[in-house]
């Protein structure tokens, strides 16, 4: 879709506000901001308006737009070189409402710890209680139909915790597989049901998980949908789509420094628009620090020998990378279960679209679910004590050590937590191939040549990561991607906790009910993998890992001398008017999927920058 407002005419806007990147923060941004008509918003967008285009809004879709520069932007990490110089590839979303319209729809939360621990790093005002109101601002909570209570559990739900008025629609699922309605009373057999509604902020185990769509069609509610499309006739919001953010302007010579606008590219040419009161970048984790280093704020030597004139000094901006390590372990499934591997057949394909299109149920419509489970819960699974091994930070950068023990105390903290979850596990019908991580749609979807039968995977991801990486500029060229390095399973423990949780994948592949679903209950793997065990289960992981493709971090809320890009208000160190709101301020990883985070977060900084003016 052509943007519906011309790149000259944008940049001849006088804006009170300029946001870069039109994702799922940038969008609530926009929708809340533009709320006083007196207020002009303004919006650019590298990617598109996909909101009514039907591999964006049926749920089962999602892996089809990966790998596609239509609707991803198509990252890559560099080699790995604590996992055998793996290359990880990183989906992102590139078009109206970002990641959150190419995401797998999970509306799962962050544990009252998580965020509580945000405001033990230095960050004044951030807590569990303070951030809840804005949970429940931007949820639309659907409660369960009886066709589905009567499939499934969803007697832990606790309404009183969930928004019943926000913009993005949450409801279960209409359509469950074998393997979705045996995996809560698989977990209940190993003791591991659900102790509350995980939404409270202190509940682990499996349940029935929340999915972000809207239940009177089945199609995916997000920012592009909800928070955009709704508001999207106000005279005072202006979107250029198909436009790419490459620097922010500053004034000359102020101290702090005072930002006044925008570069941007659209086709061959560059523009320049203005905002009289504040930018705000929303580019995600990877391109938000890109653009701070493109503009003259980050470490003196990086920019300084790429040509950058340094304006502001601040070593952090691209540090403190974090993200979801995820390991897979796979199995053929019992003959007669359906799998991603069903919709091979043609007519199988045609009567789930026509599930899916007229009905609106079938397996497009379906998701999976989830399970928190505690490291202390996995141990005793697998009948160990509880005591951790010893390790020290050798193998962490020296760098990270310095400004980020506090935060390693908290994550051990977690990690010992008995309540605080150390892997997110969970299920796909169909088969997952390790050595191709490195391109996240044939990650998914292999051939049917190597992979005749149907499958099933487990998952499991390593929540609370001590590993810490980097995303830094290699080119003063804005069209040049930044060098994106996790650092994956740099410190000892992210590999022995991920190892554990891996072995303790095999034994719910093997308990019933959900075993009765696999071949020979379990003990038939998928092409690829093997039987674990603790000689073998580290140069496992080390070959397997992937992502579950939540980065976060780099331009960390904090003290500056504490590492921090961000102040608690969000605004950057040295500036006086520009914010990052995005994934990239957290501080601390913190479990489960973060896109009800990211919602939560962009609705608090709007508060912020309406009670600054």
């Amino acid at each position: 879709m052509a943007p519906t407002i011309t790149p000259v005419s944008f940049a001849a806007t006088a804006f009170d506000y300029l946001i870069a990147g039109g994702g799922t923060a940038g969008l609530t941004l926009a929708a809340r901001l533009s709320e006083n008509p007196q207020t002009t918003v303004g919006v650019i967008e590298a990617g598109l308006d996909r909101t009514g285009d039907p591999n964006v809004l049926t749920p089962g879709f999602a892996p089809v737009m990966w790998e596609n520069p239509d609707y991803d932007w198509i990252f890559k990490t560099v080699p790995q070189k604590h996992g055998n110089n793996r290359i990880v590839g990183h989906p992102r979303g590139k078009q109206l409402g970002g990641s959150s319209a190419i995401n797998f729809d999970y509306w799962t939360h962050a544990s009252k710890q998580d965020i509580d621990h945000w405001g033990e790093l230095g960050n004044s005002g951030w807590s569990w209680e303070a951030l809840l109101p804005y949970f429940l601002m931007s949820e639309k909570y659907n409660p369960p139909p009886k066709n589905v209570t009567e499939q499934v559990d969803t007697t832990f739900i606790e309404p009183s915790v969930h928004g019943l008025e926000g913009p993005v629609q949450n409801s279960f699922p209409p359509f469950y597989d074998n393997f979705y309605r045996s995996w809560e009373p698989t977990y209940k057999a190993l003791g591991l049901g659900p102790t509350g509604d995980p939404k409270a902020g202190t509940a682990i185990g499996a349940y029935t998980t929340l999915l972000t769509i809207e239940p009177k069609n089945a199609s995916r509610s997000y920012a592009g949908n909800a928070y955009y499309k709704p508001n999207a006739a106000r005279p005072n919001l202006l979107v250029l789509t198909g436009a790419l953010v490459t620097k922010v302007v500053f004034a000359n010579s102020k101290k702090p420094l005072v930002a006044i606008g925008v570069e941007f590219a659209f086709e061959e040419h560059t523009y320049t628009a203005f905002s009289k009161l504040e930018i705000i970048l929303s580019a995600g984790s990877f391109q938000s620090p890109q653009l701070l280093e493109l503009s003259g704020v980050g470490d003196p030597g990086l920019l300084r020998s790429l040509g950058v004139d340094l304006l502001y000094a601040n070593h952090h901006v691209g540090e403190n990378l974090q993200d979801h390590l995820l390991v897979y372990l796979g199995f053929e499934a019992a003959t007669g279960e359906e799998t991603f591997e069903s919709l091979r057949n043609a007519s199988y394909f045609a009567q789930a679209l026509s599930d899916y299109t007229a009905r609106h149920t079938g397996p497009l419509a379906s998701g999976t679910c989830n399970a928190y489970v505690s490291f202390s819960q996995i141990l005793t699974a697998l009948k160990k004590g509880t005591i951790l091994p010893e390790t020290d930070n050798a193998q962490v950068p020296k760098k990270a050590q310095k400004h980020h023990d506090k935060a390693y105390e908290l994550t051990l903290r977690k990690l010992l937590d008995p309540h605080e979850a150390a892997s997110q596990e969970v299920y796909l019908p169909g088969a997952v191939v390790p050595a191709l991580a490195a391109n996240a749609s044939a990650l998914f979807t292999p051939s049917p040549t190597d992979y005749p039968n149907n499958y099933f995977s487990l998952l499991t991801v390593l929540e609370h990561p001590l590993s810490r990486g980097s995303v830094h500029i290699t080119s003063s060229d804005p069209t040049v991607y930044p060098a994106i390095d996790p650092n994956y399973l740099s410190h000892p423990l992210d590999l022995y906790v991920v190892s554990q949780a891996t072995l303790h994948l095999q034994q719910v592949a093997r308990t019933p009910p959900l075993s009765t679903h696999l071949r020979d209950n379990g003990q038939v793997f998928q092409s690829g993998y093997y039987e674990l065990n603790e000689e073998n289960v580290e140069a496992f992981v080390k070959n397997s890992f992937s992502s579950e493709y939540h980065p976060i971090g780099t331009c960390a809320m904090g003290p500056q001398k504490k590492g921090g890009v961000v102040d608690e208000k969000l605004k950057v160190h040295g500036t006086k008017n520009l914010r990052v709101v995005d994934a990239s301020i957290f501080p601390l990883q913190v479990r489960g999927n973060l896109a009800s985070l990211v919602y939560a977060v962009a609705e608090r900084a709007s508060d912020f920058i309406k009670s600054d003016q």
